[in-house]
Parts: structure tokens; sequence; C-alpha cells
């Protein structure tokens, strides 16, 4: 027998045992805090009205997905509904030359004229955008996707004849002042295409990425540029849904207690919305379904994957290689992200969790079958 003195009790190592419990212990609070994290941040999303007696979706990926950034941005803002493309069609870098300001700023003028001798007389006249107008396309485009949704609301069976002539005045009235508003921020759209212009050529010079102080201004001048549209796409959202409530107005009150309205909603309603609304419904879920796993301890490998594929989905929307990226996003969800892999890979759901419940249900019938 050997004379070699024991490890335990000497203060050199911790038994075995109280180790291990220690590890549990540290695993099932881990698997606690993150489920109840989950839990609590998708219960935010959904609100229950008490008149309606419905629980109703008070969350939106759209502001998220249209602030992606990186090589992912272009597939994560095609999920939004609204915008009418104004990344391909608005964004677009264009040197401000004294000829196309002059020409720009005479045709702002006449326009503005014009439209003020028809308001007072009450009536409209045909639009015409010239094609050097730097909201032309997206003009375009807004007015096409109206067109589309007016002429849907018009197919609705139960309409009559008044409201469908009615649908089309407003279609007519929203397009003049969709007209009117992009007139006046048209010199506002040319300058800032101008300055998109101007970036491009700094960062094509060789001292753009040699010289720091450089990079620094690219930077700074490449986030406020981004967040300058912000202003115009917003207001052509808040058109969006004044044009769709116009809509929904022309039906009666009779109208409105019938399958007509569900009717004029599924028109009103695009691909777009319908499928980001899934999606926010989804994420929802998920998150909720998340944290009350990992909070019981049932399917913890899977929920905690699942919470671990949503956080991956997070951090791919702000890359932190991207210069303009929100860094916070990446280093926040990292590690909880790290935490779900471990509580995956061990399976803490084994310890004071419905998973022990199971698994030792499992290994008794296992048992007395193989017996």
């Amino acid at each position: 027998m050997s004379n070699a003195p024991s490890a335990i009790g000497t203060g050199r190592a911790l038994p075995p045992a109280r180790t291990a419990w220690k590890v549990v212990f540290a695993l099932v609070f881990l698997r606690l805090c993150i489920g109840w994290h989950f839990f609590s941040e998708g219960s935010k999303k959904v609100a229950y009205d008490q008149e309606q007696q419905t629980w109703t979706l008070e969350f939106s990926s759209a502001g998220f997905l249209s602030q992606a950034k990186g090589p992912l941005a272009g597939f994560f803002q095609s999920q939004l509904p609204t915008g009418h493309d104004w990344q391909t069609l608005l964004v677009v870098p264009e040197e401000l030359t004294p000829e196309s300001s002059d020409q720009l700023g005479s045709w702002v003028g006449s326009y503005v004229k014009r439209r003020k001798d028809e308001l007072k007389k009450g009536k409209y006249s045909l639009i015409e955008v010239p094609e050097y107008a730097p909201h032309a396309k997206w003009q375009e485009r807004i007015i096409d996707d109206w067109r589309i949704l007016q002429k849907r609301f018009a197919d609705v069976k139960g309409l009559d004849a008044d409201q469908r002539k009615q649908a089309a005045s407003v279609f007519e009235r929203r397009q003049h002042q969709l007209a009117d508003y992009l007139a006046q921020e048209a010199l506002d759209i040319q300058a800032w295409r101008h300055e998109l212009w101007r970036l491009e050529t700094t960062r094509a010079l060789p001292e753009a990425t040699i010289v720091p102080f450089q990079q620094e201004r690219i930077l700074q001048k490449s986030t406020e540029l981004k967040g300058t549209p912000r202003k115009w796409v917003g207001s052509v959202n808040t058109f969006d849904l004044e044009f769709a409530n116009d809509l929904r107005s022309l039906l009666t009150e009779d109208q409105k207690k019938t399958s007509i309205t569900d009717r004029v909603e599924n028109a009103l309603t695009t691909s777009k919305q319908k499928r980001l609304t899934q999606m926010d419904i989804a994420i929802t879920g998920l998150i909720i379904g998340v944290g009350i796993c990992l909070l019981a301890g049932f399917c913890t490998r899977l929920a905690a994957l699942g919470g671990a594929a949503f956080l991956l989905s997070v951090v791919a929307t702000q890359p932190p290689w991207v210069p303009d990226a929100i860094t916070t996003v990446f280093y926040y969800q990292l590690v909880e992200f790290a935490a779900l892999l471990l509580l995956s890979a061990v399976g803490a759901g084994r310890w004071a969790g419905i998973d022990s419940i199971i698994h030792c249900l499992w290994s008794k019938c296992c048992g007395t079958r193989a017996k």
C-alpha cells in the first residue's frame, strides 16, 4: 500500500463529486438565465387586447432588416415589403454639374408654380417627371406598385361601381401628393447623390486605404450618407399606409360586417407584407419557445441550437469586419451564442429539467424491454 499522501483534505485539489456539483449548478444557472432572457424578450413582442380578446404582435423586424450591412445586406433588405426598391433606384451616385443643377432647379421652379395654379383651380394635370430628375425612376416604381394595389382593390367581389370609381380618384390624388413631395425634395436628392459620387471618388484615391484619418473620414461620411434617405423612404411609407387606409375607408358600415372586409385586407396586403408578418410571428414564437424550453429543461439541445441559430442570423446583419457595422450587436450576441453552444453540447436539461425525467423513463423502459 502506497504511503503517498492523499489529495483529499490537503487543500491541493477538490473532491470530484464536489467539483461535479459545482459545474452542474453553474450549467443549470446559466440555462435558467438565458432561458429567462429569451422568454422575457419574446414576451415583449406580443400584447393582449382585452377589447378584442385577442393576442396582437407588437414587433416588426423591418427596422432591423433595413439597417443590415455587409455581404448579406441585400438579402435581408429584400425581405422588406416597403421602399419600392429605393436601394437600387434612388441610391445612384451622380456628379452634380452646374448645367444639371440649373436644369433641375428650373424644372422644380416651374413645377411648383404650375401646381400652385392648379390647386387654386382645384384640378389635376398629367404627371410628367423628366428623366434627369433624380427621383424619376423611383417615383415611377411607387406609382406602378400603387396601381397594382388599386386594381386588386377594384377586383374585390362585392364592391359597387361607385366604390371602384372612388378608388380611382384616391389613386389619382395620391399620385399627385407623391409627385409634389418628391419635386420639393428633388434638389436635396440631387445634392445627396452628388455626395455619394464624391465618396466613391475619394474611396478610389490611393491614400484612401493608407492614411488613417482619411479612412476615418470616409467611414464617418458613409454612415452619414446612408442615413440621409430615411426621411424620404419614411415619408413614402406613410403615403403607402394612407393610400391603403383611404381604400379601406370606401367600405360601408354594412360591408365592414361581412366577409368583404377580409377580401379587401387580403387585396391590400402584398406578398412581401404577408411574408414579413409570417417571419415576425415565427421569430417571436422561436424566441419564446427557446426561453420556455430552456427554463423547463425540455429538448434543451434542440432549443439551444435554435437560439444559437437565431443569434447567428442577427450577427449576420452586422458583421464586425464591415467598417460602419454596429459592432456592439456582434459582441453582445457572441457571448450568448457561445453559451448556447455549451448548453447544447452538454445537454444541460439533464439536470433539474424535464429532459432528466424523460431520460430516466426512457432508460427504465429500454431496460425493462432488454430484460
